[in-house]
């Protein structure tokens, strides 16, 4: 049974309780990419699972589904993303502690000893948003105009009236 997340979480806590979440984000709650977002209405399915890995690191694995209504990049129209991330992170306190990992571990810095379970969901989001959204065949939103070699010297050719010439008369009255 899917419910609401918690806000706000303490990790290392949630890690030491080997807590697992199953919830509902609302679409209309990912702030951060809401110019993307053509519909906001409806939700994404999160799983959150805190655990401590091999490595006896705190860490978190999750996933995130759902679709996302989105606007094509090409011909401008709603097109949808069929959303499905998969968390897999250990948390870590500080930069140093993160460069300090050894096996090439994603990692997530929390600081305060909180995290915010929607930033968590908007960074996978996100991350699985790529980055030119286009249908798979569609005709972009203005035709493609091509210049060819002929208007390209064409337009090389023509000499544009130079806007600084008002100017040199007003130098050399004279002339």
């Amino acid at each position: 049974m899917l419910t609401r997340l918690p806000v706000e979480v303490m990790p290392y806590r949630l890690v030491e309780q080997g807590r697992e979440f199953d919830g509902v984000c609302d679409i209309a709650n990912l702030t951060r990419i809401a110019d993307l977002i053509v519909d906001k209405e409806g939700t994404l399915s999160v799983s959150l699972s805190f655990y401590r890995n091999q490595s006896a690191l705190p860490a978190l694995k999750g996933q995130v589904s759902g679709d996302l209504t989105l606007v094509c990049q090409r011909c401008l129209e709603p097109m949808t993303l069929a959303v499905d991330a998969s968390i897999d992170l250990v948390f870590v306190s500080s930069d140093e502690k993160a460069q300090s990992l050894q096996g090439g571990y994603e990692t997530y810095l929390v600081e305060d000893s909180r995290i915010l379970i929607n930033d968590l969901i908007q960074d996978e989001v996100m991350l699985s948003i790529p980055q030119l959204m286009v249908h798979d065949s569609c005709e972009p939103y203005k035709p493609l105009i091509e210049a060819t070699s002929a208007t390209i010297s064409q337009t090389v050719l023509e000499e544009k009236e130079n806007p600084f010439a008002v100017l040199q008369n007003l130098k050399n009255p004279g002339k």
